[in-house]
């Protein structure tokens, strides 16, 4: 009896376990891994898993899957888990279902169609009604750029157009995450913190300090001795005067002031229109953001991260080819229109002429020299031309005295405060894009990531051209060149050339309608309306255009000088000796 007792329990004990080990491995919790609506292309898409103490038991389990919205329709789907537990289904087509919450629930099956696990969620919302945030969240650039246009036609300032539209971009960015704000800030600092910012204002320090004093005078004489006697010297002159004082200041706005002012009565003494002469002074500074030194070179160098010195001398060759046909242009016009000569300067004249110029065009020998000489760096450069400003206006030409140069360093930190303003905003600016992905967006949109080395060269002078005709320069190339950097290190362009028909558009795009700054320059300084300053600029504009597209097929322009510069070891090695360095030092 006992031993049937036994046999009994045994096979009791067997079924149970057999029992309770079924069970267990049909024991199933499950989960939603996560839950996603895409209400603007009205699409589900749902994620989940599911545990057991025995992966296995349930490996290619089904997972039926059912959708139900408020008012009771329904969408019945399924799928499969792997032998891990995880199941899911995606892009699930949800336009059939109403607006409001969404019920959904889910079970599992085993091999024997028994339930081996369910759960729910009443959480998930179909909204598709209009969300004016994420409207303008998923058109970004656009909803930023008619901010900005709509500050700037209201006339407030350009930084406040480039803080606003960094604000509001951050703002749709993070949610309206107003901690996030600290990022402005961080960006701001970080745009404004290379070193070779510094060369900014003490370039405009000497440009200013010249510009009140005798230098652009001494340089206007030297030119006029020398062709003030051909047909059309006159203008020849003024446009080789902006070229001098280019090379001496480096600012466009400045060349403007200190070249125009004077030149333009006599001018018009000449025989020549106010609207000639106002078009050829305007686009003739536009050699100065050319010639070195050149603020916008310095700012291009900065954010491109590429050789200021370089860029200089790169610079050289563009601008000496635009004072040859701006030249060649202002003779024909004064045989069209009949404009009388200028008396011929005797050989006398032209020596004292010359012996007077030659301290102010110590700037260039000065600066450029030095550069390559290995002397200072473009940083450098820029403090030693302060100096020597102050020297040649306060000692040689005894034209400032202390009180003048505190006013001038006064006028000189007003400019610099917007300059640095405009600098920092338009870094914080530019990084909201690039976070944003607003950059690729445009370039996958032109499809520029497939073109050749001229298109790309083509699109980019484009770019700065229409940019430059309605916003500062400084801005355009803060904005503008990291947008384009990717692809300028893609095709294989050099990034000097790039910087020089850069540099060349934001300077032609400064002097173009309809709100080119060098025009607005022009008609505060010689107080002229806003037609008559831009009536005779179409061709300056034609040929500093045709200047553009000579340098995208003939890089050489630019090259050519640069190349024997920085990579003649020869001529390396003569100019290092000429300044008594070699190339150890």
């Amino acid at each position: 009896m006992e031993k049937i007792f036994k046999k009994i329990f045994i096979i009791l004990s067997f079924i149970l376990s057999v029992s309770l080990s079924s069970l267990a491995e049909d024991s199933v919790t499950m989960y939603f891994d996560e839950i996603a609506i895409d209400n603007k292309n009205l699409e589900l898409s749902i994620y989940g898993s599911a545990e057991s103490e025995n992966f296995d038991s349930h490996k290619w389990q089904l997972v039926n899957i059912e959708i139900i919205d408020s008012k009771s329709k329904k969408i019945k789907l399924e799928t499969e888990s792997d032998k891990r537990g995880f199941w899911e289904i995606e892009n699930i087509d949800i336009s059939k279902l109403s607006d409001g919450q969404i019920k959904i629930n889910t079970l599992m099956w085993n091999e024997k169609n028994e339930e081996i696990g369910k759960i729910s969620n009443n959480e998930t919302i179909k909204d598709t009604s209009f969300k004016l945030t994420e409207y303008l969240k998923e058109h970004l650039a656009i909803s930023i750029f008619i901010l900005m246009l709509i500050l700037l036609l209201i006339g407030f300032p350009m930084m406040i157009p480039l803080i606003a539209g960094t604000t509001f971009g951050i703002y749709l960015l993070f949610n309206a995450d107003f901690s996030k704000m600290e990022f402005i800030i961080q960006q701001m600092m970080g745009g404004i913190r290379p070193a070779a910012l510094i060369a900014v204002p003490m370039f405009i320090l000497s440009a200013d300090i010249m510009t009140r004093g005798k230098s652009a005078e001494k340089l206007i004489d030297l030119v006029m001795a020398f062709v003030g006697h051909i047909k059309g010297g006159l203008a020849v002159s003024t446009a080789g005067a902006c070229t001098m004082f280019g090379a001496v200041s480096g600012s466009t706005q400045a060349t403007v002031v200190a070249i125009g002012s004077p030149l333009r009565p006599r001018l018009k003494k000449g025989g020549y229109k106010d609207s000639f002469i106002l078009a050829l002074i305007v686009n003739s500074s536009d050699i100065a953001f050319l010639i070195p030194p050149s603020i916008g070179m310095i700012i291009y160098g900065i954010v491109a991260k590429t050789s200021i010195p370089e860029l200089f001398v790169a610079g050289i060759g563009p601008g000496l080819l635009i004072l040859f046909l701006f030249s060649i242009y202002s003779i024909i016009y004064a045989y069209k229109n009949n404009i009388p000569t200028e008396p011929k300067s005797s050989w006398k004249q032209r020596s004292v002429a010359l012996y007077k110029a030659l301290w102010p065009l110590g700037f260039p020998a000065i600066i450029v020299g030095g550069i390559f000489g290995g002397i200072f760096s473009p940083t450098e450069a820029a403090a030693v031309s302060v100096a020597y400003a102050i020297f040649l206006e306060g000692i040689i030409f005894k034209t400032m005295n202390f009180k003048d140069l505190y006013a001038t360093a006064k006028s000189t930190g007003l400019v610099t405060g917007v300059v640095f303003i405009l600098v920092a905003a338009g870094a914080s600016f530019a990084w909201v894009l690039s976070f944003a992905q607003v950059p690729q967006e445009v370039l996958n949109a032109i499809g520029i990531r497939s073109m050749g080395s001229y298109e790309v060269l083509f699109i980019i002078s484009i770019a700065f051209f229409i940019g430059c005709m309605f916003v500062d320069p400084i801005v355009v190339i803060l904005v503008l060149v990291p947008i384009f950097a990717p692809v300028v290190d893609a095709v294989g362009l050099d990034p000097v050339l790039v910087g020089t028909i850069i540099t060349l558009q934001v300077a032609i795009g400064s002097a173009t309608p309809p709100f080119g700054c060098d025009i607005f320059t022009a008609i505060a300084v010689f107080k002229r309306p806003y037609l008559e300053v831009i009536k005779g600029t179409p061709p300056f504009i034609i040929i500093l255009l045709s200047v553009s597209v000579a340098l995208i097929f003939i890089p050489e322009i630019a090259l050519f000088l640069r190349d024997i510069a920085f990579r003649d070891v020869t001529f390396l090695e003569s100019v290092q000796s000429l300044f008594g360095l070699t190339q150890n030092q």
